[in-house]
């Protein structure tokens, strides 16, 4: 398995670029450079602050998460790079055929955090590719995103989807995790094997200004090609 870690170069041992973001990139492999980071996936976040990919991130995992974050307060910018799983996808929609069924892995993971931003690049080949789970926290936010080949594309609890696109992900792109609101806009879904996006109910989900082409209980000025809009 490739590993992955947060680079150390500033002192004190900790990881940080000059103007205090924390950089995550492939070149760090075999020791933990974050207090809490152990060596190897997942790489773990535990301080608030803003984190930077800088490069691509490959795992060949099916079981272990990329990165999990276990702080409050954080943004994770891809900058333009990818996270990229073992999962592979083939067709679209109802002919949608993918590797590795039943693998547990995610791209970024955050659960009962608040105030979590993911954002800029693209995330492929998991479980979920960006999974921000809360029942009770606010503030998380996905923004110009590209999730792709999962079984989920974006899960959010309690937060907001913008400027962001998922295809061929093999169950729903776009979700808010059975419960907990969601507020999605400017937002492109289309070719997930069952909905490309999805409001348990239509009190909680509040979609804008979005193209899709298979929906349950959307609302709003959004189109969809096939669904169920709210009344």
């Amino acid at each position: 398995m490739k590993k992955i870690l947060l680079c150390l170069i500033a002192s004190m041992g900790l990881a940080s670029a000059d103007d205090g973001v924390f950089t995550i990139n492939d070149v760090c492999d075999g020791f933990g450079c974050f207090p809490g980071d152990a060596p190897g996936f997942p790489v773990t976040i535990t301080q608030p602050g803003s984190y930077q990919l800088t490069s691509n991130i490959i795992s060949s995992s099916t079981t272990i998460n990329v990165i999990e974050i276990s702080a409050d307060n954080v943004t994770l910018d891809l900058n333009g790079f990818s996270i990229i799983g073992p999962r592979t996808c083939t067709g679209d929609n109802a002919t949608l055929v993918c590797t590795n069924s039943g693998m547990t892995a995610h791209g970024i993971t955050a659960s009962a955090r608040k105030n979590i931003v993911v954002k800029n690049g693209t995330v492929q080949g998991f479980d979920t590719g960006v999974s921000l789970t809360s029942a009770s926290q606010r503030g998380n936010t996905v923004h110009h995103i590209n999730s792709s080949q999962n079984e989920f594309g974006i899960t959010v609890i309690n937060g907001m989807i913008s400027d962001s696109v998922a295809n061929r992900n093999l169950n729903t792109g776009f979700n808010n995790g059975l419960f907990g609101h969601l507020f999605i806009k400017d937002s492109f879904a289309y070719g997930n094997a069952q909905f490309s996006a999805i409001a348990v109910t239509c009190s909680n989900v509040y979609f804008a200004f979005n193209a899709a082409d298979n929906c349950a209980r959307y609302t709003n000025e959004s189109s969809c090609g096939n669904g169920v809009a709210c009344p």
